[in-house]
């Protein structure tokens, strides 16, 4: 029997936790706000360009860069 990884679009990638992706509405929180490309090089390259980290990894992301 095959298995097949169903990928979860509302879950971030990196926490788990719910992304909140308001993309398919047409109007997304991360359309204000800068993903930066070290941290969406993160997501597993099976989920990439399927799924969206959530509002606070990026949060996190950026304030410790910031440091």
């Amino acid at each position: 029997m095959e298995v097949h990884n169903k990928i979860d679009e509302k879950k971030c990638p990196l926490c788990g936790e719910h992304n909140e992706c308001g993309v398919r509405d047409g109007n997304c929180w991360c359309f204000h706000l800068k993903v930066p490309m070290e941290l969406r090089e993160q997501i597993p390259a099976e989920q990439r360009g399927k799924v969206c980290i959530c509002k606070k990894c990026v949060e996190e992301f950026n304030s410790q860069s910031i440091e």
